[in-house]
């Protein structure tokens, strides 16, 4: 086969099937180490198996992301697996028609991308964390805490989910939730130097663009001695005090059993949904020690710190 027909079956999609190999073609919604830590758990699940790789990023981007879907489609790839909301929403359309499999990985909100997946090859892995228990944690580190800040993206909508939700549940534990929008990254100095100021404490969930200006969130509030929580257990070693959540590379490796099991022949549509096997409580002693926070001794024994071994 000379070079040429082999750059254009590549270039086709078609050398994958040519070759045997089982083909995953997948969407990032934005480029940071979450995300990246979710298609790493991804490969390394499937490292023994038969799969070649395409892997694109939307930047958060509807159109760039539909643009990414359909190339992907027309390359006749075996499964799209879209990392995060937007792609997933972009790659749905084509599955719901039946010209791709869809397996949305780290997706808040799954009735983001369908009320109903019936019949629509669509299955994946949710990151929801149930934040309940996430607020209680952060009332045993902060007893007095009364106002809780949250930094999102109001153009992600497994964001504006999570908000509808956080303020139900900050209101049943008589916390006063304090919002703040942002629109793209660019935004974040502003938007944390006027939120830092009115609440005892900020909260990140799993938006990607407030996820992406972490390190300037923490430096901001390290000013005033506030701590920054999270749900993302990735983001707590670069000076979050705490997080409790799905281990990302973890979610990936969940996502690899799914993605095994459609290329063993199991019926996309009947593989349900599922929600993170693990939760993980982890816990930056040093950043509690700098804001002279007393954390419990149950609170101890269970996390995961970032500066000691795990």
């Amino acid at each position: 086969m000379s070079k040429r027909i082999l750059k254009q079956l590549i270039a086709t999609g078609l050398f994958c099937s040519y070759a045997g190999a089982f083909n995953v073609s997948i969407i990032k919604v934005v480029e940071h180490e979450a995300i990246n830590s979710v298609v790493d758990g991804i490969k390394d699940y499937l490292k023994d198996e038969d799969v070649t790789y395409d892997v694109e990023t939307c930047q958060a981007d509807p159109a760039l992301g539909y643009q990414i879907a359909t190339k992907f489609v027309n390359s006749k790839a075996d499964v799209i697996v879209a990392v995060g909301t937007t792609p997933a929403q972009c790659v749905f359309k084509f599955a719901k028609s039946g010209k791709a499999k869809l397996v949305f990985s780290s997706v808040t909100e799954p009735n983001d991308i369908a009320k109903n997946f019936n019949n629509c090859n669509t299955t994946g892995v949710s990151n929801f964390v149930a934040l309940k228990p996430q607020l209680a944690l952060f009332k045993k580190l902060q007893p007095k805490l009364k106002k809780l800040g949250i930094l999102y993206n109001s153009g992600e909508s497994n964001s504006i989910s999570i908000i509808k939700k956080l303020e139900k549940e900050c209101k049943a534990q008589g916390i006063t939730l304090v919002k703040q929008s942002i629109q793209k990254s660019a935004d974040i100095p502003q938007a944390i130097n006027k939120l830092k100021t009115n609440v005892d404490a900020v909260f990140i969930t799993n938006d990607n663009t407030a996820l992406s200006g972490i390190p300037y969130i923490v430096k901001a509030c390290d000013k005033v001695k506030i701590p920054v929580y999270v749900s993302d257990t990735d983001q707590v070693v670069k000076g979050c005090l705490a997080a409790l959540g799905p281990n990302q590379y973890e979610i990936g490796k969940q996502t690899g059993k799914i993605i095994k099991r459609i290329k063993n022949g199991e019926d996309i549509n009947k593989i349900r949904i599922e929600y993170p096997d693990t939760m993980e409580l982890f816990l930056n002693k040093a950043k509690a020690t700098e804001l002279e926070i007393t954390v419990p001794e149950d609170v101890l024994k269970e996390a995961k710190c970032s500066d000691c071994k795990k």
